[in-house]
């Protein structure tokens, strides 16, 4: 994200992120300039249709102590009658001047304020409680190992692997390494779902076990042992590891940019900083996006 995004932009991108139905949203666009063939920067930018007919709608914001002047108003209408939009909103964290606003509405602009509350409708926004938890889990696999099953010739026994240890189907062709599919268990969503919900601050060790595995297709796993040359199926994976599990609140806010009610708040996942804004319509619906700075 370019260094001149602020919170202010970032907000009015999600808010626009949760709005945006159908159409695609991008913070810090380059748009080209028709007349210098150079390109601008412009704060946010949808791009959607109207029926069959494509338009953009582009979104300036300011993030000033003083409120908006009129002078703000014919720069941003100057700058975007070169540009390729169709729609031009603006949105000020500190409002606009009565000038601002007469002109703004005879050139058809729309403007947007941020007004914060003191409180809100806070359980329709983020849930019963009110608050926004975060939790972030770090996992590395130390020690993995594999139960394969009894043949005719050997009995049940489980082995310690290495992560370049190969896996087959049981037609002998070659699935993957070891590692590759210790990488898969541990971002599954099985996985992921399991920490959200169970995961602890106190937690520093983690175990997962995986009977009976398969691969996509729903075929089991096998293992090659060399002396004598056989396929073993694979009974049961366990993987073991240290863990670091982060939870954290987000501290929320509340107002209104124009007709949405909004709540948001900032906080640092896995060292990146975080904000989370949730939006509900005079209609009743509600969304919540999150936006990490650095992240892809």
């Amino acid at each position: 994200m370019p260094k001149r995004s602020n919170d202010f932009q970032r907000l009015v991108y999600l808010v626009r992120v949760n709005l945006a139905e159908g159409a695609k949203v991008t913070e810090s666009k380059m748009m080209r300039d028709r007349l210098t063939k150079r390109y601008r920067e412009v704060d946010v930018v949808i791009k959607g249709k109207v029926g069959s007919h494509p338009v953009v709608v582009s979104v300036e914001c300011r993030d000033h102590k003083r409120v908006a002047d009129v002078t703000w108003i014919d720069t941003m209408k100057s700058k975007h009658e070169r540009l390729d939009t169709n729609v031009l909103l603006l949105a000020s964290a500190t409002g606009f001047t009565r000038e601002a606003q007469d002109v703004a509405s005879k050139y058809g602009i729309e403007l947007f304020t941020l007004e914060t509350q003191e409180s809100a409708d806070i359980p329709a926004l983020i849930g019963p409680t009110g608050s926004l938890w975060h939790k972030t889990y770090e996992l590395s696999a130390d020690k993995v190992s594999i139960r394969v099953a009894q043949t005719d010739d050997l009995p049940p026994e489980t082995v310690a692997t290495s992560p370049d240890n190969l896996l087959y189907l049981d037609d002998g062709v070659e699935l993957c390494q070891t590692k590759e599919l210790v990488n898969k268990v541990l971002n599954s969503d099985r996985v992921r779902g399991y920490l959200t919900n169970e995961g602890r601050e106190e937690h520093v060790r983690f175990e997962f076990i995986w009977e009976l595995p398969q691969d996509h297709l729903g075929r089991p796993l096998y293992m090659m042992k060399l002396a004598p040359k056989v396929l073993r199926m694979i009974e049961a994976i366990r993987i073991a590891g240290p863990c670091k599990i982060v939870v954290g609140k987000f501290g929320m806010r509340y107002g209104r940019l124009g007709s949405v009610q909004i709540a948001w708040g900032k906080a640092t996942l896995g060292g990146r900083d975080a904000l989370a804004v949730a939006t509900m319509t005079p209609t009743g619906e509600t969304k919540l996006s999150i936006n990490v700075q650095g992240a892809a």
